[in-house]
């Protein structure tokens, strides 16, 4: 409804805005050739914010000239927030861009395939599943700097305390539940999850469904409806997870999970950064439950580009180019913000995340990932699907109910 309203005036606003060339960057220095540019990335904690004022001082090393302005905003503001720059003329020159969200806002970048071409740049580096998922029409809209499969994350202090076994890669739905129960205790939830479709998607794949047809959204049928249900059983019927709160608070899953007030829940190797300096407890990865043998999660993976707005594109290509380079990859590595596209990272990722099963949960999800097909419309699906959601959780609508009317406003 008024979020409906609000995606299709955001549509007019953004083809407006693509009209106009907007100064998104600082102004240049006509002695010197000094350029400052803005870089607008999500980021839900200061250890991130860190990183990426990092990376920004590396660009600023390799090329004196370049000063890099680097702006957060939390994840489920940040797409929302590209859009409202663009309609105010006010688009930072350098944009981080998710796979997922290439069908929404891929129009507000401009193709790097010529800037690899000029200098001499290897996309073959990176691995191949995230690079196709940044391009549209033929174009590189942005080279990634991260990917990697939606896994579990537990609290082992939390199992050990309870004797039970930790989650291993493969394991299965009546393993999970049986550790769900008897981690619900003492005002702690075995699980937390909320109907964001990162947060239960792997469970629709795995029993077999999927979630688009004929490029459209396809949320309501069985397979999707079946999914979405087990998921929210586990806060109406066996009671091991919480209701969310009415307010869709932001990173609210990890924030449970992360203050102890929840064992287990869904994310990306990307949150490992935010897990390992914001808990007091030992981290653990798993894959997601397995129905009948089978678990399959989806992906997810971001990369950097250059707006169509930027007054100096060259100087912003040469700013991704430290920003997602070999060196920056293996620093994001060894702080656990993502695992690097650039492959020859890969291992050295493993080396240093130092947690436990991460590799062969990884490794294990990896071989078995859906690559996380979307459609346009999906920031907005997302949202009214965690806004709706709410109501399935706490079981004042049923999950068929929620996804039929999502479906009702982004169909078409």
């Amino acid at each position: 409804m008024k979020i409906g309203k609000l995606a299709a005036a955001t549509g007019v606003i953004l083809g407006a805005a693509l009209a106009t060339t907007a100064c998104a960057s600082g102004g240049t220095d006509a002695s010197g050739g000094d350029v400052e540019l803005r870089w607008i990335m999500s980021a839900d904690s200061q250890a991130e914010v860190d990183v990426w004022n990092h990376l920004a001082d590396m660009v600023h090393e390799e090329y004196p000239n370049i000063t890099v302005k680097f702006e957060s905003t939390p994840f489920k503001d940040y797409y929302n927030k590209l859009t409202t720059q663009a309609a105010s003329n006010d688009l930072a020159c350098i944009a981080g861009l998710q796979a997922q969200r290439v069908p929404d806002v891929g129009s507000l970048f401009t193709d790097l395939t010529p800037s690899f071409e000029n200098t001499d740049f290897d996309i073959d580096e990176y691995e191949p599943s995230i690079v196709e998922g940044l391009q549209a029409d033929g174009q590189q809209l942005a080279v990634p700097y991260d990917l990697g499969p939606y896994v579990l994350y537990y609290n082992k202090d939390l199992f050990d305390a309870a004797g039970i076994p930790v989650p291993t890669p493969g394991w299965s739905v009546d393993e999970f539940m049986a550790a769900a129960k008897a981690l619900t205790k003492d005002g702690v939830y075995g699980y937390v999850a909320d109907g964001t479709p990162d947060m239960w998607l792997p469970y629709v794949l795995s029993i077999g469904g999927d979630y688009i047809a004929d490029g459209e959204p396809d949320l309501t049928n069985d397979k999707v409806v079946d999914g979405l249900t087990w998921v929210t059983d586990l806060a109406t019927k066996e009671h091991v997870a919480p209701a969310p709160p009415a307010t869709g608070a932001s990173n609210w899953p990890a924030d449970q999970w992360r203050n102890g007030n929840a064992a287990m829940y869904v994310d990306g190797p990307w949150q490992l950064i935010n897990a390992k300096q914001s808990v007091d407890f030992t981290v653990g990865l798993a894959t997601t439950p397995a129905f009948d043998g089978t678990s399959i999660t989806t992906m997810s993976g971001t990369g950097f580009g250059v707006t169509k707005s930027c007054e100096h594109p060259e100087d912003a290509w040469n700013a991704i180019s430290v920003i997602i380079g070999p060196e920056a990859q293996e620093y994001i590595a060894d702080a656990g913000r993502g695992f690097p596209a650039y492959t020859a990272a890969q291992e050295h990722w493993y080396a240093t995340a130092d947690v436990d099963g991460a590799k062969e949960a990884i490794d294990t999800a990896l071989s078995t990932v859906n690559v996380y097909r979307t459609t346009p419309k999906w920031n907005q699906l997302s949202a009214l699907l965690q806004q709706y959601g709410v109501e399935a959780f706490n079981g004042s609508s049923t999950p068929a109910e929620v996804l039929d009317q999502v479906q009702s406003q982004v169909a078409g």
